[in-house]
């Protein structure tokens, strides 16, 4: 259970692939073509998996309305488009599978109308009462579990299983004869086959503590086994485009063939597999709802965080996900939801592509913002935080003695130790207290110092410490109290050499170049794909806007291996992997995004007036103030009231 749980996201995808988008592809083009394009959205999405996987501390990091983080925000508010699309998809399936089923009278029952290209119903009620009674079941408790994904794992294998077995049986169409039409007569044709396939594959590999690179490699080589030979036992059951313009296509091929006694079994194993799949979706757009209604986001308003007492469940977030999601299951033809569902992945990937270059080469954090700009109140001291305080003082008693038998550095000279500076300096000023705080006055040589020995026999018997003497003797004193603080900053200079400097420190210079380098690779990338779609005849500027880009990126000597981010692929390919998969999705999402702009602009415009409206009215009316006044008594209601607020506390004792 606990390594099939890393395999959640990959099942959400591979079950897509399966249930819907290789039969629609294979429908649509010949066999040939589907074979070339599966490998070729498998190549695509294989390189945004692998510069994705990187560990992901930036979402902990103060969030505030800055240019710098709205690339962040796209990137989360692109997953919730996708996983709305997905949910909107799973349902329009399953209302088209019980349609195609019941022989088109369920649809005539709840008055719906057949008229798009797919020939799925609409308005599409049994659509929205799926997603109606997954988003009550997540209401009243229901969550996303391993017993789901394993039920989900056996549905989608019992799916392949079945049609390629039973379909294997019913072949129309000779192997040599398969072989001869397999010629590819136009690139474009595949380039948009594979935009159409892109989601069936894994665009985000996360991190695993074990096995991560066999995982890594059943994430990548799995389905193209699943989807390969899937298209090849289609294309051998059906000729070319039979089934062009169906909604459920592995489904309906059983019909063609005269196996009637096979498609209910078919069509009851798609069910399964997009129901599940429903149940993995949707807590995704929830959690990312709540994400976003956080201290750190303040996108929403802050009541989307309610939970239900008995049950635990975000009930506000769960009712405006499962809104959103039957409103394009109800308004949505299916075509539409699968090209957007590809596009708002593949300009997601690019986002992502975008961001983690910039964050490589962009300057460092302004430490002094995060302190100033904090929402800090104050209140009073309960019992609770006074057993913390005593419990974090304890850990670090015990972390000082465990520091004590640490293996500690070694310097060049014994008393230009740090620590037996410190050692040294510390026992003198415990015994002469008032002596030493004339020592650095510029009166000291018109007083004497008189200093009992023997109160300071134990000083006498060490021969590194420091005595102190009269006036004969006071310049010698200072001479070599100097002498003691240059050998600790040079025993600091030898300690730490070689510490410093082990990364060039990013500056602004070098992230208006990054910035810049991106913005050429994206243009390129946009003239490549006027290219592919014959609006431009020529494509020599386009590869020179991408390899001039790449080797200013790779020569740049920020470009070293960052510790707090370890990724997957080596430093000096960082750049040329991400620019290839900026280009590669940019090229597929152009063939496909002319008939969904329309959708995708909407949403990513409505996005951002989200993330930015609260900048000029500072959200007093979404947020409660975190002003408190200093003169407030202990009994003041007022602070016991703040406790409960967003801001961060800071205990006070009184």
């Amino acid at each position: 259970m606990g390594n099939l749980q890393d395999f959640t996201q990959a099942l959400t995808h591979w079950s897509f692939g399966v249930a819907i988008l290789i039969g629609l592809v294979s429908s649509e083009f010949s066999g040939a073509e589907t074979v070339a394009a599966v490998f070729l959205a498998g190549f695509s999405s294989t390189i945004s998996a692998l510069c994705g996987s990187v560990s992901n501390g930036s979402d902990e990091q103060f969030r505030r309305k800055r240019l710098s983080n709205t690339l962040y925000f796209l990137i989360l508010w692109l997953d919730i488009l996708t996983n709305l699309v997905a949910a909107a998809t799973c349902a329009r399936l399953a209302s088209a599978t019980v349609d195609y089923i019941s022989k088109g009278h369920f649809r005539e029952f709840l008055f719906g109308l057949e008229q798009h290209s797919l020939g799925e119903p609409w308005p599409d009620v049994l659509g929205v009462t799926i997603i109606v009674v997954v988003t009550l079941l997540f209401m009243l408790g229901l969550e996303k579990s391993s017993t789901i994904s394993s039920l989900l794992f056996i549905a989608l294998l019992c799916n392949f299983a079945f049609f390629t077995t039973i379909g294997s049986f019913h072949t129309v169409t000779k192997f040599w004869k398969w072989c001869e039409s397999f010629r590819i007569h136009s690139y474009r044709k595949i380039i948009r086959a594979a935009a159409i396939c892109t989601y069936a594959f894994v665009h985000n590999i996360p991190k695993t503590e074990k096995n991560h690179c066999l995982k890594m490699f059943t994430m990548v080589f799995n389905p193209l086994i699943f989807y390969t030979v899937t298209a090849i036992i289609f294309s051998l059951m059906t000729h070319n485009r039979e089934l062009m313009g169906t909604a459920i296509p592995l489904v309906q091929v059983f019909e063609n063939r005269d196996v009637d006694w096979a498609r209910p079994i078919i069509a009851a194993f798609t069910i399964t597999v997009v129901c599940l799949v429903l149940t993995d979706v949707l807590p995704a757009v929830f959690s990312s709802f709540m994400k976003l209604a956080s201290k750190e986001w303040r996108v929403f308003v802050p009541s989307i965080l309610y939970q239900n007492k008995l049950t635990g469940a975000p009930i506000l977030a769960i009712f405006a996900a499962g809104s959103l999601a039957a409103i394009l299951a109800f308004a949505c033809p299916l075509s539409h939801l699968i090209k957007l569902l590809n596009t708002s992945s593949m300009v997601k990937c690019v986002t992502i592509s975008c961001q983690l270059i910039f964050n490589r080469y962009k300057p460092e954090i302004n430490y002094d913002y995060l302190v100033y700009n904090t929402n800090i109140h104050y209140s009073k001291l309960n019992n609770s935080s006074v057993k913390t305080t005593i419990q974090s003082k304890s850990q670090l008693i015990k972390e000082k003695i465990k520091s004590i038998f640490t293996s500690k550095p070694h310097y060049i000279h014994r008393l230009s130790s740090p620590n037996n500076m410190c050692q040294k300096l510390t026992n003198v000023t415990e015994n002469r207290v008032e002596e030493r705080e004339y020592l650095l006055l510029d009166d000291y040589s018109n007083k004497s110092l008189k200093i009992d020995l023997a109160e300071d026999t134990s000083s006498e018997n060490d021969e590194n410490d420091i005595v102190f003497c009269s006036d004969g003797e006071d310049s010698g004193s200072s001479t070599d109290i100097d002498i003691i603080v240059e050998e600790y900053r040079e025993g600091l200079k030898v300690a730490t050499v070689g510490k410093f400097n082990e990364r060039r420190p990013s500056t602004k210079f070098t992230s208006i170049i990054a910035v810049t380098c991106l913005v050429t690779v994206i243009t390129s990338s946009i003239v490549l794909s006027l290219y592919v779609l014959k609006v431009v005849n020529t494509v020599w500027p386009s590869i020179v806007g991408l390899f001039v880009p790449v080797i200013i990126l790779t020569a740049m000597p920020q470009n070293t291996v960052d510790k707090s981010k370890e990724t997957v692929i080596p430093s000096i390919i960082f750049p040329s992997c991400h620019a290839v998969s900026i280009v590669l999705n940019m090229v597929l999402c152009s063939t496909i995004i002319m008939d969904i702009w329309q959708g995708l602009l909407f949403w990513s415009v409505a996005g951002l007036l989200l993330f930015w409206r609260c900048d000029c009215c500072t959200c007093e009316g979404l947020f409660r103030s975190n002003k408190i006044s200093a003169a407030a008594s202990n009994d003041d209601p007022v602070l016991n009231q703040k406790e409960c607020d967003y801001g961060d506390t800071i205990f006070i004792t009184r």
